[in-house]
């Protein structure tokens, strides 16, 4: 990777169907148009849609990007979850253990309700079966329904110390992969027919290392890194078989112990980028092909900050470091 830029005062930044969206104070930039901005505007790419919503506004109002401008956005529940450009639902929790559900899928509308103590956490869509994921409220249970509201079934899970990750259940072909953690160090891992329920493989990987997020690959493979614990400097690369539960790891030698987040990685093509978020900070590219680190480039940032994961397009990678306002671009 080599650096083509540095863009300061940044005060967000995203792409857009491969697009530099860069926002700052007074003006947001994307690409090359130029749009008057306020400290109150918020932008955000949500699943291939570009949002601009009021920091202020509580109700979700919000408005999109389409055709060179911003059109307001009507939603019927002030909450919204975005799974592509033309599915959503929009929820909205009532006191007394009602969550109302209004599920937008192109031109059609579904309208569902669920009784639950207190409001879900986000929720998942796979469009492939129509099926809808949402954890319950306290990350023990797992709900599946159809986008018109049909329950179909639910994971609960029994170990006291154990949550499910709400964050990371991907979905290959028919099989839905369940991750239950401890804090954030993944303990079990379960494959389920997203229909039935079946359970089709179980996991234990308390006694080694496994990353609590994994991607998707090319090859319908799932794929993740994280850190040995203790002096070692191996970073760790995963390969999960969503099918058949198969997992296997390597070793990926460094010679410094890095700070891996494995939550703050990126996965474009055959490679996971990941950010290593020790003092000076560092992103890497693992080649899952080949399962080895196949570059490394220090940041060498003075002040201790904590950077998300990078941004990643066929020809470009992204570092937005938030604590600096600041925007690193370079050229693959």
């Amino acid at each position: 990777m080599k650096q083509i830029k540095v863009i300061k005062d940044v005060k967000q930044f995203s792409v857009y169907n491969d697009i530099e969206v860069i926002v700052f104070n007074d003006k947001l930039l994307i690409g090359d148009k130029e749009f008057n901005a306020t400290e109150r505007d918020d932008y955000f790419v949500d699943n291939g849609v570009l949002v601009k919503r009021d920091v202020r506004e509580l109700t979700g109002k919000h408005s999109i990007y389409v055709n060179g401008h911003f059109e307001d956005f009507p939603i019927k529940y002030k909450s919204i979850s975005r799974f592509s450009p033309e599915e959503y639902f929009t929820t909205e929790y009532e006191e007394g253990g009602i969550e109302k559900y209004c599920f937008n899928d192109y031109d059609r509308e579904y309208n569902f309700a669920i009784n639950v103590p207190r409001q879900s956490y986000l929720s998942h869509y796979d469009s492939h079966s129509s099926i809808l994921m949402i954890p319950l409220w306290n990350k023990k249970t797992l709900a599946f329904y159809t986008k018109t509201g049909q329950k179909l079934w639910e994971y609960h899970e029994e170990d006291d110390n154990l949550k499910i990750n709400a964050g990371c259940m991907p979905v290959v072909d028919v099989v839905v992969v369940v991750i239950s953690q401890e804090v954030t160090a993944a303990m079990k891992l379960q494959g389920f027919d997203i229909r039935t329920g079946e359970l089709l493989w179980k996991l234990d990987v308390s006694e080694r290392v496994c990353p609590n997020t994994f991607f998707i690959g090319d090859d319908k493979m799932l794929y993740g890194c994280d850190v040995y614990y203790g002096d070692t400097t191996d970073l760790n690369l995963c390969k999960l078989n969503p099918v058949t539960g198969e997992l296997q790891s390597w070793s990926v030698l460094t010679d410094e112990k890095l700070d891996v987040m494995p939550w703050l990685v990126t996965m474009h093509g055959n490679k996971l980028y990941y950010t290593d978020n020790r003092r000076g900070n560092e992103i890497g590219v693992i080649d899952v092909d080949k399962k080895e680190l196949v570059e490394r480039m220090p940041l060498n940032i003075e002040k201790k900050v904590t950077i998300g994961a990078p941004v990643v397009t066929d020809d470009k990678v992204y570092v937005f470091i938030k604590d600096l306002q600041e925007l690193r671009v370079y050229e693959k």
